[in-house]
């Protein structure tokens, strides 16, 4: 009688243990939080399922300090709105709200802008320090600054809105208000004041780059997901050493697409897609109210807008004509100071 053997037992997947630098030893504050390991329903979610551990080094924990400092100045200023009541502050949370000051300068008291302004030097030293971190860490490794570069210009469309926009207005009122809802409200307010900011040419353009981000971040996906079976999904090895996963890969991109794609270029297209989002976005905010201030008159002038009807150039440019008095119920019309 022939015995069936049970299968065997799954082989767990090992734990990628950390890899430190040489130079990590000698840094007081190279350090790594938590240890290595495994979460298994991320596996379901097709991610990889090991958690930890993470590198601070100096200028993380830097980062990390400032990053509290600032959530901690922003639960202050949130208290001192709503009396002290911690209660208060979780209800009203999404309308609480650090106001920056009305002019350029120091603000003049805590209430006045001063919450808003140091919160902002702690949030312009952590982004900075983080900035710092990557810069540190791909030195040690000897890896291209693309990460930095990436951070950077994210860090660039966030300065224009919070200070280099509000500096060429010469007030930072013209920034946005620390909170959930005042940050909404600026981003409608921002486009209604300056004429529309869907006709600002350089926001059209980050908006072709967003769109063409996800387009290619989507195909880029469905082709690697399509190959998988060949082992394309092992990029970082394929890039190096091209197999064939790779190679069919490439040629599932160009029987789809008619033009062909490599694993290397591809997420070039990709970097550079999504940097110049944030980039062409930041070039957008600093031009308003610069080079124009309204960009629908600006884009009937260069023939991007169709003029809504027969509308004056007044009517356009929001100069306000007086209204005629409005004749009463029985036809009478009061005169003039009556």
């Amino acid at each position: 009688m022939a015995i069936t053997l049970p299968p065997p037992l799954p082989t767990p997947e090992p734990i990628e243990e950390p890899e430190p630098s040489h130079r990590d030893f000698s840094d007081p504050l190279g350090v790594r939080l938590g240890t290595p390991s495994r979460l298994a329903w991320l596996k379901e979610l097709k991610i990889d399922t090991q958690v930890g551990t993470i590198w601070l080094g100096f200028w993380g924990v830097l980062s990390t300090l400032l990053f509290v400092a600032g959530v901690f100045v922003m639960l202050l200023a949130g208290l001192d709105q709503v009396g002290g009541s911690p209660a208060d502050l979780v209800k009203y949370f999404a309308n609480v709200q650090l106001l920056p000051p009305d002019t350029l300068g120091l603000a003049p008291s805590l209430r006045g802008g001063g919450y808003w302004q140091i919160v902002l030097l702690f949030w312009a030293g952590s982004t900075l320090a983080w900035a710092g971190r990557c810069w540190e860490r791909l030195r040690r490794h000897r890896w291209r600054p693309f990460l930095l570069f990436a951070w950077l210009s994210a860090v660039f469309l966030t300065a224009c809105i919070w200070v280099f926009h509000p500096i060429l207005m010469h007030t930072w009122a013209d920034a946005p208000a620390l909170g959930l809802n005042s940050d909404l409200d600026w981003a409608q307010n921002f486009s209604v004041l300056w004429g529309n900011l869907y006709y600002n040419p350089w926001h059209q353009l980050a908006i072709f780059f967003l769109f063409g981000s996800t387009m290619l971040w989507g195909m880029h996906g469905a082709t690697i997901l399509a190959t998988s079976s060949e082992g394309s999904h092992h990029e970082d090895a394929e890039i190096k050493t091209l197999s064939s996963g790779s190679q069919k890969s490439m040629l599932f991109w160009r029987w789809t697409m008619g033009f062909n794609a490599t694993p290397k270029n591809i997420h070039d297209w990709l970097w550079w897609y999504a940097v110049l989002t944030v980039i062409v976005s930041g070039i957008g905010i600093l031009s308003t109210g610069t080079v124009t201030t309204d960009w629908y008159v600006w884009g009937v002038d260069h023939g991007t807008v169709q003029q809504y009807g027969p509308i004056t150039r007044d009517a356009i440019n929001h100069i306000p004509r007086p209204m005629p008095p409005l004749p009463a119920p029985g036809g009478y019309i009061p005169a003039p100071g009556k």
